[in-house]
């Protein structure tokens, strides 16, 4: 069971860093029927089988959550360490560099 919530927090995670909501869907989705079509062939015992796609579906949502506050920080970051490298890259134009208005 821990197989499966880790591999499905690393998947939503994956989703969450690549694709926007509408993947988190299908994800879900897909999911949801892979937890259906074990537990209604008798690969996995039914309350078994619903167990585990709760488990991945929660697990795959939080990873998802996770990863937009990764990609927020990031955001959040990246405009003052730009700021900062511009500052710092500006040189001061040799004399009759810029060209004249004439």
């Amino acid at each position: 069971m821990s197989l499966l919530v880790c591999l499905s927090l690393l998947a939503g995670l994956v989703v969450g860093l690549r694709f926007n909501v509408r993947m988190l869907v299908w994800v879900c989705l897909a999911t949801i029927v892979t937890g259906a079509l074990l537990g209604s062939t008798g690969t996995v015992a039914g309350g078994r089988s619903i167990l585990m796609t709760t488990v991945a579906v929660v697990a795959l949502q939080v990873g998802y959550f996770v990863a937009l506050v990764i990609g927020a920080m990031r955001l959040t970051e990246e405009p003052a360490a730009a700021a900062q490298e511009a500052a710092t890259s500006r040189e001061p134009h040799p004399q009759g560099s810029r060209p004249s208005g004439a």
